[in-house]
């Protein structure tokens, strides 16, 4: 709190002072008082006055310092009415109680959004692994529907591809659902990059065909994180690029190792990012140029993917050059910790 802040909001009792002293000094010199006896009242009226203010002055901003401070290392600001410091201000326990009261009443309204907001996302849940068993009863009737007629399994063929394009999107709907929470949903372990990648194009196979997509994977190594998450990030990628591909299109696969990480990187000869765009690809809701020229681009896959990934610990960053290609990097940090570590000696 600065002085000149607090002397302009004490302004108006200093004029009082000043008026109360032109007034005495008016009356004293009226009445015959002496001069230098006037003068002397003034000086310690004064003295007193500004012994008094400075006090004052400290005092509050004492309490103001203090109470900033608990503010700042305070990470649930609102509760700052149950911290603030003590104060012999009747004004201060006032503002204090006030604030309680304010702060019991956002809690309440906090716990009730975040009691409806767990309520939705269970009954998200619960319609996505319902939705699921239909998704799969149709997958189950295109395999076993397959005939000697050329038209009819392409139309087989044609349902399967459509179901697998819902079961996409009941995935993003459970993961955008599950993303705030991820330590609940997760299983960290040592998992091989190469079957995370076959698994991935696997759930893609029809689509890839389709498009007459080629895949080259050459990974190795491993990384201790959620194998199922993993897969879902990769999905998205697969989709991204199968969404932007170029003729004769390729998907390249492939890991490196950089200083204690191993990085996973999909690499597509797609139609690219324009320069521009790059910068904003993961936020959320933004399609870009690219994205304009696509119907049902959401903007949503790349934001839900990024996300995820920061939730593992994971980092995902992006390459491209528009016309070109694309390149989408997974960095799997490995802890010396755990690469360092070593089996303990058999018990005796």
């Amino acid at each position: 709190m600065k002085l000149t802040a607090y002397f302009h909001d004490k302004s108006l009792l200093l004029l009082l002072h000043l008026a109360c002293m032109g007034s005495l000094t008016a009356f004293l010199h009226i009445t015959g008082y002496p001069a230098s006896h006037i003068t002397l009242i003034c000086i310690f009226w004064f003295l007193i006055l500004a012994a008094w203010f400075f006090t004052a002055y400290l005092q509050r901003k004492n309490y103001f310092d203090e109470a900033f401070r608990i503010l700042d290392h305070m990470e649930d600001r609102y509760l700052l009415g149950e911290m603030l410091p003590d104060s012999f201000s009747l004004e201060d326990r006032l503002y204090r109680d006030m604030l309680r009261i304010s702060n019991k009443s956002v809690i309440e309204t906090i716990r009730r959004l975040e009691d409806t907001q767990e309520e939705y996302r269970d009954y998200l849940e619960s319609w996505v692994h319902e939705i699921k068993t239909p998704i799969s009863v149709i997958t189950l009737s295109c395999e076993n529907g397959k005939t000697a007629e050329p038209a009819l399994n392409q139309t087989f063929r044609n349902i399967r591809l459509e179901n697998r394009k819902i079961e996409n999107y009941v995935d993003m709907v459970l993961y955008r659902a599950r993303s705030e929470q991820v330590y609940q949903d997760y299983l960290i372990c040592e998992t091989l990059l190469e079957d995370i990648v076959y698994e991935a194009l696997e759930k893609e196979r029809l689509l890839l065909i389709q498009n007459h997509i080629q895949a080259e994977v050459s990974c190795s190594g491993t990384a201790y994180t959620d194998k199922k998450w993993i897969v879902f990030i990769l999905n998205q990628l697969i989709l991204n690029s199968v969404k932007y591909r170029n003729d004769s299109s390729i998907l390249r696969f492939y890991t490196h190792r950089d200083n204690n990480n191993i990085v996973l990187t999909l690499e597509d000869n797609g139609t690219g990012i324009p320069t521009q765009d790059l910068p904003r690809i993961f936020e959320k809701g933004f399609t870009g140029s690219n994205g304009r020229s696509h119907e049902k681009a959401t903007g949503m896959g790349l934001y839900l993917c990024k996300k995820l990934s920061d939730r593992l610990g994971i980092f995902l960053s992006a390459q491209s050059e528009y016309g070109k290609g694309t390149k989408m990097i997974l960095t799997f940090p490995r802890s010396s910790y755990i690469t360092d570590a070593k089996p303990l000696p058999p018990s005796k």
